[in-house]
């Protein structure tokens, strides 16, 4: 049995913010005169919405195979990557407990207010923790499955990697990346992160189970396997809110795609797998965009927490991998708003611009062809795309990554676009979304694609083998283990 550190963000009767709260306008003027230099962008009150009609876009052929789908356990798309770079993790999560009195039992929520005051308590977790009830997923290090907390009777989803296939594939640094991101981040939009943990064979993540499964499955069994314009900027709006939120953590995301999407059993997306996520060092702070307009408030300037950071790293998956990365001449966080480009495409026509027959012809149609957009007669929606519509996917699909909408401020760019201008984004997570999954029984997990898996596979079960040269240290030391205490969990789940 693995003991592990649970972090509670401790808040008595919440009646009134802490003294530690400041309050938006504060921290917005406080913003404001720690960056006095800011450069004065002058957001575009309007975009050009006309197509360049004397450009001469060459035809893409629309790939809309009705038999596209491959039987369940071969549809994942191709991942061309490289091995990357990423620092250890840190320590942070392991310091001693605060001698602060025993946090009372609330139930009320514990992150209304920002706070430095933080519970740490010792509970025994580890793999004999739960039951596990069906596979949901694998890679190449590792399985996802569907498990049952013994203690709570609650469903999580278990990421199980193993240490082995991790050494032989040197993927140790991308893992530590991943809980990284899992452990620090709070966000609708991301999946949450509740235990990680590891064994003398395996690293464990305990993650939120998102009941309706994959978006790209959900994508497929769609008529046509797209969505209309309405429903596609909704999805759109979330994902720029995720990548947002990474940016300003100081993370390229880099993997952008349908399958690496989940829906929430609500219907609004979660982002999951950031294993090929690139950290900038140090991460510099936000800066202001200006609006032209006197009604419109300024933007938070996302590209200025990365815009340092430049990597050689080859990863991404194929149909979704930008221009710059094929030549190898260095990215930035511009490629996030090119797989954005990709998704927002793949949504409304049901395949992705530049789809060849292989590697080879994808990357030279990446290269070399502007964007097409196919007949609207061959779509199922009887609304054809509109020209806003058209357009920022021209201006997310740019080749030159500094002309890309999204590269001078990052999400305040895309935002600020006219293609969003119906989005409210303040009030998104509590908007209705286009797809409601399918309503499951407990464990049945029929949003996610049927796998075959080996009954021979125990959670608890190790061989005791130790995966690296004796005398050597040990590359897994820097995985913590580590519970998180998020809001609405039960406190009966933290033992005193």
């Amino acid at each position: 049995m693995l003991k592990a550190s649970v972090v509670v963000l401790e808040h008595p009767s919440i009646t009134q913010p802490p003294s530690s709260y400041v309050s938006p306008q504060s921290r917005f003027r406080s913003l404001l005169s720690r960056h006095s230099s800011t450069r004065d962008y002058e957001m575009p009150s309007s975009l050009d919405l006309t197509p360049d009609h004397n450009k001469s876009y060459l035809t893409n052929p629309w790939h809309s195979d009705q038999n596209h789908l491959a039987p369940d356990d071969k549809t994942i798309r191709k991942v061309a990557s490289a091995p990357n770079t990423k620092k250890l993790f840190d320590k942070a999560m392991t310091k001693p407990a605060p001698t602060t009195p025993t946090l009372q039992k609330l139930k009320s929520l514990r992150r209304t207010y920002s706070s430095n005051s933080v519970k740490i308590k010792c509970i025994e977790v580890g793999p004999s923790s739960f039951a596990k009830c069906k596979l949901l997923g694998r890679g190449d290090v590792g399985k996802v499955f569907l498990v049952r907390q013994k203690a709570t009777d609650k469903l999580f989803a278990m990421k199980v990697l193993s240490k082995k296939e991790m050494i032989k594939r040197n993927k140790i640094k991308r893992v530590l990346a991943e809980q990284e991101i899992l452990a620090t981040s709070n966000h609708p939009f991301i999946v949450t992160l509740y235990h990680s943990f590891q064994s003398q064979d395996y690293l464990y993540f305990v993650m939120e189970y998102c009941s309706g499964g994959e978006f790209f499955r959900a994508l497929q069994s769609r008529p046509g396997k797209c969505l209309d314009e309405d429903a596609g900027r909704f999805y759109a709006a979330e994902v720029v809110a995720a990548l947002e939120y990474l940016h300003l953590m100081g993370f390229i995301y880099r993997d952008l795609k349908p399958e690496n999407i989940l829906l929430h059993e609500t219907g609004h997306i979660m982002l999951t797998d950031f294993d090929l996520s690139k950290e900038a060092i140090p991460r510099n702070d936000p800066s202001i965009v200006k609006s032209s307009s006197p009604n419109t408030p300024p933007a938070i300037d996302t590209k200025t927490c990365i815009a340092h950071l430049r990597t050689n790293s080859f990863v991404g998956t194929e149909e979704y991998i930008s221009p710059e990365i094929i030549k190898g001449c260095g990215h930035s966080c511009a490629v996030d708003w090119w797989t954005l480009g990709i998704l927002l495409f793949e949504m409304l026509y049901g395949t992705t611009p530049f789809k060849g027959s292989n590697r080879n012809e994808t990357f030279s149609r990446i290269l070399r062809l502007d964007v097409a957009f196919p007949d609207p007669a061959k779509l199922p929606s009887a609304k054809a795309p509109s020209a806003n519509c058209k357009v920022i996917i021209r201006k997310l699909l740019h080749k030159d990554e500094h002309k890309r909408l999204g590269s001078r401020a990052g999400a305040a760019d895309v935002k600020a676009h006219p293609f969003f201008n119906t989005i409210n984004w303040a009030l998104l997570r509590h908007q209705d979304p286009p797809i409601i999954p399918t309503p499951s029984s407990d464990a049945d997990a029929v949003n996610f694609r049927r796998m075959r898996e080996s009954s021979s596979f125990d959670l608890q079960k190790d061989s005791k083998k130790k995966f690296y040269i004796e005398g050597e240290d040990n590359p897994f030391t820097q995985f913590s283990s580590v519970t998180l205490h998020h809001d609405g969990d039960s406190d009966t789940d933290v033992e005193e």
